[in-house]
Formats: C-alpha cells, sequence, structure tokens
C-alpha cells in the first residue's frame, strides 16, 4: 500500500474535531511517541465506555505510508483473536490520521511487571504467543514486541497492539535483511553484518524478553536475560532459556514453546 487514498477512510475536513464526529470526548494523552500519540477519549452516550486513539501526523509521504500499512495490517489481523481491533474506519481529517481502538483497563505488560502471579504469567505467555503464531501464520511479522506493546483487559487477557513498525513478509519469502525491534528485544542474530534473518524466530525472541521482563522485574537493555534466570521458577526458566538461545536455529519455534507449555499447564490447552 503506497497511500491512504488508497484505503476506504473517513475523510473529513481539517476544522471537523473527530471526537465529537464519533460522540466521543478527549480526556487525556497515554503515551507519546517518536511520531504519534495514544489518546484517551471517552463515550459521549455511554459514560464508562473508554477509547485509544492513535493520532498520527502525516507531513510526509513516509508519514503517510506508514499509517496506511499500519490501518491495513490491522484489517488484515482484525480475525486474530488476542489482536487489538480498529473499532471504526481509520479517520483522515487535515494533516492527521486517527485510528480508533478499544481502552484495556490494565494498560501495558509494563505495568504488570513483577506482580503477576506465575498462573497468570502462563496463561498471558500462552495466549501472546498464539496470537503472534496466529499473525506469523497470515505472514505478518511485528518487529517491535515489548511489554508496552501486549495490552491487558480486566481478566490479564493479552492484546497485541502497535502495527506501526509491522511488515507482510512477500509470497514465497522467508527472511528479511533488515530488524528494527529496540535495543534489549533484538535477536543476536539482528545485529550481525551477514543479514538475512528468520522474521518469525525473532519476532519470537522479543515476545520471550518481554514475558521475561514480566516475570523477573529487570530491564533488558542493563541485564542479559540468559544471566538472570536464576530467581525464576525452574520449569519457566527452562521455557525462557530455549526460547531466548542466540542460535536462531536453535531457538524454539513458537509450535514447540506451546507444546511444551501444555505439557506444564494441560489446562490453557483452551486458549489454542
Amino acid at each position: 500500500m503506497s497511500s491512504v487514498e488508497q484505503i476506504c477512510v473517513i475523510q473529513l475536513p481539517k476544522e471537523v474535531d473527530v471526537f465529537h464526529y464519533h460522540r466521543m470526548q478527549y480526556s487525556s494523552v497515554l503515551h507519546q511517541g517518536q511520531r504519534s500519540k495514544i489518546l484517551l477519549a471517552r463515550s459521549k452516550i455511554i459514560p464508562d465506555k473508554k477509547f485509544a486513539v492513535k493520532q498520527m501526523p502525516l507531513l510526509s509521504d513516509e508519514d503517510r505510508d506508514r499509517f496506511s500499512r499500519e490501518m491495513w495490517l490491522m484489517k488484515l489481523a482484525s480475525d486474530i483473536r488476542g489482536v487489538v481491533t480498529l473499532l471504526s474506519r481509520p479517520v483522515f481529517c487535515g494533516p492527521t490520521g486517527y485510528l480508533i481502538m478499544p481502552f484495556y483497563d490494565k494498560r501495558d505488560l509494563l505495568s504488570r511487571t513483577g506482580k503477576l502471579s506465575h498462573d497468570n504469567w502462563m496463561k498471558v505467555f500462552v495466549r501472546a504467543a498464539v496470537s503472534l503464531r496466529s499473525l506469523h501464520k497470515k505472514n505478518i511479522y511485528h518487529q517491535n514486541l515489548r511489554p508496552e506493546n501486549i495490552l491487558l483487559s480486566t481478566r490479564d487477557v493479552a492484546f497485541i497492539s502497535d502495527f506501526g513498525a509491522a511488515r507482510l513478509l512477500f509470497e514465497g519469502c522467508d527472511k528479511v535483511d533488515t530488524w528494527t525491534a529496540a535495543p534489549g528485544f533484538r535477536g543476536p542474530e539482528a545485529d550481525k553484518e551477514d543479514g538475512q534473518l528468520c522474521p518469525f524466530q525473532l519476532d519470537t525472541y522479543s515476545l520471550a524478553v518481554s514475558m521475561w521482563q514480566v516475570l523477573s522485574g529487570l530491564c533488558p537493555v542493563k541485564n542479559k536475560p540468559l544471566d538472570h534466570l536464576d530467581n525464576i521458577p525452574p520449569q519457566y526458566a527452562a521455557l525462557l532459556r530455549n526460547l531466548l538461545l542466540p542460535d536462531p536455529d536453535m531457538r524454539w519455534t513458537l509450535d514447540k514453546f506451546l507444546t511444551e507449555a501444555l505439557e506444564l499447564h494441560p489446562d490453557l490447552s483452551c486458549f489454542l
């Protein structure tokens, strides 16, 4: 997709208020990113109903392509459980794009670091892995999995969010030559010069680091996950150790992880 005009959007005049148009009231800024903001809005019709609204300036062709790609991939992934969905058609208002999404009361995994019980941690891990595997089956790789991009409902159900860096792997391809994941969440192979990387194994590594951070309470930028597994219950440390292997050919796939996880917790088979 090369421009927002190629995707069905709500096109509003610059002077129209997006929140008023959708019968919402702006509340606050939830997150300020480099290229966009996530805003909290409340319904004017149902007072307790909240929304997360991604606001992104579209000042360049790069901005418009990024916005176009993100909403296109979210639409492509809309039938996957555990992926944040759009609640309306994307809005194009003047030089700004808006994506309207559900608001999740427990915010993101980062706010739950060190606080989840082991049982809930395992449920979140398995559900996120199932959702990520479904994305990969559609040839979508996320490229920015971090605790901040895994949201939790009131029942600790995980939802993968933020598709700003996501891409669709071309048909017939199984490798990429660049990787943009944040420091600490990048698989070691991403920093080698020879290039040809499996994006699905890199996503798997990022998910494992995210879950390690939530369980350990440590920062992966300052601590190497494989060096800090001693304080984690052995059965979970074994899972993480195999998902964090530096060699992507030796690293467990999501299928292997889910098989081993269900050996530990057969009751989680209902999430598959």
